[in-house]
């Protein structure tokens, strides 16, 4: 589930979603709209998503960060003497 999806859902913006979702004191421009989009999160299960979370803050799951580079070498040709 994701925030596009609630959005349609309640005719609402992606941006209006976030906003109610992620700031508990945000003022919707009504409490109706407001608690329509918590209830179909709700309905939805929606969870968010930590690694795009922190993805778009910059923030990285762990200290270390290790990178990996995979090399597959091959012979071709016959290799008679």
């Amino acid at each position: 589930m994701s925030i596009k999806k609630i959005a349609a859902i309640a005719g609402v913006s992606t941006a209006t979603v976030s906003r109610v979702l992620n700031n508990p004191d945000y003022k919707c421009s009504s409490e109706e709209l407001r608690e329509k989009i918590w209830q179909i999160a709700r309905e939805m299960n929606y969870m968010p998503n930590e690694a795009a979370r922190n993805l778009k803050m910059g923030k990285s799951t762990t200290k270390d960060t290790m990178y990996y580079l995979d090399i597959l070498m091959t012979r071709t040709g016959n290799n008679q003497e």
